[in-house]
């Protein structure tokens, strides 16, 4: 028997071997619109898009925030406090072994530095009407100016506990959302030619600016400006050097090309974020078309991809490419101007069907979308929308043309609106805007060069907080009775449930005052490729989905 078996497997052909299986990749590859121009996204010139989506791999802050655009605490970095609420004092923690990207330790110095940026502390500046420096000094040429209601002392050190410590000048509403952490020090000392010991020594000891009394700048606190202010940026014709790519998060750069940016994990990386990939590759496209493109193709594996139309999202979709729609913050609403009658700006907003609007509009591309519900915020910030136009008298989103023809008790009216012809939108609301304000009886018609417009349609929004988003549209003449007391209240209240209740007071000041009519969001959308998971939609418009710790690929 076993001389038989020998013999018929000596004439039996013999099995294949089984083919080798596909390494699983570890590396993903994100798209980004724009030029990569600065590892420094927080300067008037860095603040690009392009920029912020590699700040938001590479930097890592005690906290940050998620699809929703709401704060998540970094505990893997430190710890924010509120210690006390009058006078309102916050303290920052840094946990111990948490180091840059080239091993030098986070420490209170870096801290102490990104205060010194983001407060203006130091200016004693004075501007004219077109926002030209006229005397004194402005040290760091921050994007986003100094918010006067966030004024602070200077801060105080304990360096036994690695605690710093702020005490406001009033309660702020937006201080968990001050997170500090900024270009690493000793990177900008050495880029400036001084060392870190004489800027910490010229922080704590400058006077206040006073653009009243302007001083002759300190000498240390000027270099250090300098070399924040353009010292990340590339070069006329070139690329950022990748040795300014100093980070605090789980990447370092390893290769910078006009064209891409290539990431490789840190495995010295001590926080929570600790990705699951092993590297990134940014790629950066000119426009969107061409982004589209490398998605279909498959050349590109997680990118916001915007706001599609139907074709685009089926040309995506029909390329296995998997698509997740959702709002933005980006709102178009129309605004009256002060002298428009009430009557005429009631008549409008009840002549208005904002259903129409939205299904005609919008429901192609996101099923799910809703008429705009308040002035201050959006179905991108999810619960918390929710909450706050849950009781703020948002009118209601179908027509009445004869409520409205009775407001203006039958009167023929004429509302000039002026818009932007050239944004698609924009365009296609004003055109129903006349359809509808035939059938109360208002000529709709665009305001001409020159002419006093009744309304005017907007884009508005990016505004991440309900602090932001209340004084931003007080800002731009939004007004209603007892909207500006509200906001005041609102300033000073530190409490997250008495922000939501003071906002909901500015949204029923403004629907009473007829302000204007909240008319839809942006819609926005998150592309990501075969085998992709893990991750999430952001609401943020051109931002980098969040969460990149998550992200894992199953396709070879």
């Amino acid at each position: 028997m076993v001389v038989a078996t020998l013999g018929l497997s000596a004439c039996s052909a013999p099995e294949p071997a089984p083919e080798p299986e596909k390494p699983v990749r570890t590396s993903l590859t994100v798209g980004v619109v724009g030029s990569f121009t600065s590892f420094n996204p927080a300067t008037t010139q860095g603040a690009t898009a392009a920029n912020r989506a590699v700040a938001s791999l590479l930097d890592e802050r005690l906290g940050s925030l998620d699809g929703d655009l709401q704060v998540v605490p970094n505990n893997g970095m430190g710890r924010i406090t509120r210690v006390e609420g009058d006078p309102l004092t916050v303290s920052y923690e840094l946990f111990p072994d948490r180091t840059w990207s080239d091993g030098t330790p986070v420490s209170l110095d870096d801290l102490l530095f990104g205060w010194a940026v983001s407060s203006h502390f130091f200016d004693d500046a004075t501007y004219d009407d077109q926002g030209r420096i006229v005397s004194g000094t402005q040290y760091f040429q921050t994007a986003v100016p100094a918010d006067p209601n966030a004024r602070t002392a200077r801060p105080s050190l304990n360096r036994a506990k690695d605690t710093l410590t702020l005490v406001y000048d009033e309660p702020f509403a937006d201080w968990n959302r001050q997170w500090m952490l900024d270009r690493p020090v000793h990177v900008v000392a050495e880029k400036a030619g001084i060392t870190v010991q004489q800027l910490m020594a010229a922080i704590l000891s400058t006077a206040e600016g006073d653009p009243a009394a302007p001083a002759t700048p300190n000498p240390v606190l000027a270099a250090a400006a300098v070399a924040w202010n353009t010292g990340f940026d590339a070069p006329a014709g070139g690329v950022p050097d990748a040795s300014s790519a100093v980070a605090a998060g789980p990447w370092k750069v390893s290769e910078v090309s006009a064209d891409a940016l290539t990431l490789e994990r840190r495995d010295d990386y001590q926080g929570a974020h600790y990705p699951g990939l092993t590297g990134l590759t940014v790629r950066f496209f000119p426009d969107r078309a061409s982004q589209l493109s490398a998605v279909a193709a498959g050349e590109v594996d997680v990118a916001n991809v915007g706001d599609l139309d139907p074709t685009q999202l089926a040309s995506l979709t029909d390329a296995g490419v998997q698509v997740t729609t959702g709002p933005t913050t980006q709102t178009l609403q129309l605004r009256f101007a002060d002298g428009t009658p009430a009557d005429l700006r009631q008549a409008v907003t009840l002549s208005l069907d904002r259903d129409a609007l939205v299904k005609e509009l919008l429901q192609k591309v996101r099923p799910d979308a809703r008429p705009l519900q308040s002035f201050l915020s959006s179905p991108a910030t999810g619960q918390l929308y929710n909450d706050l136009t849950s009781g703020n008298n948002a009118p209601g989103t179908s027509a009445d043309p004869d409520a409205a023809r009775s407001a203006l008790e039958d009167r023929a009216a004429v509302l000039r609106v002026a818009y932007d012809a050239t944004d698609e939108l924009s365009s296609a609301v004003f055109t129903r805007l006349v359809t509808m304000g035939a059938k109360a009886g208002i000529a709709v018609r665009a305001a001409a060069e020159g002419e006093q417009a009744e309304a005017t349609l907007s884009w508005v929004g990016e505004d991440e907080s309900l602090y932001r988003s209340s004084r931003d549209r007080l800002a731009e003449g939004v007004d209603g009775p007892d909207a500006q007391r509200a906001f005041r209240k609102l300033t000073n209240d530190t409490d997250p449930v008495d922000v939501l209740a003071s906002a909901k007071d500015i949204d029923r000041s403004l629907f009473t005052a007829y302000a204007g009519v909240p008319l839809f969001e942006r819609t926005g959308a998150v592309a990501v490729g075969k085998g992709v998971q893990g991750v999430a939609y952001t609401s943020e418009p051109d931002g980098v989905p969040p969460s990149f710790w998550t992200w894992s690929v199953t396709t070879p």
